[in-house]
């Protein structure tokens, strides 16, 4: 079974919103994907730019979220 996914992206000026909408299936598939990504590696990768370092460990968080 395919879980849903939807995405929307409004920016405006100096500040951009993405909303993301879905399904339950489509949860406990981000959740799953946060395990398959290897974040030592991407902290690594990112080490010399802070800014998508902070963004990667938001994601993170974000993803790990989902599955509580």
């Amino acid at each position: 079974m395919q879980g849903s996914l939807e995405y929307k992206i409004d920016a405006s000026g100096n500040k951009v919103s993405l909303v993301l909408e879905l399904d339950q299936v489509g949860a406990k598939a981000l959740v799953r994907l946060d395990r398959y990504i290897n974040w030592a590696e991407v902290l690594k990768q990112t080490e010399n730019d802070p800014e998508a370092r902070h963004m990667a460990e938001r994601l993170h968080t974000a993803l790990q979220h989902l599955g509580l």
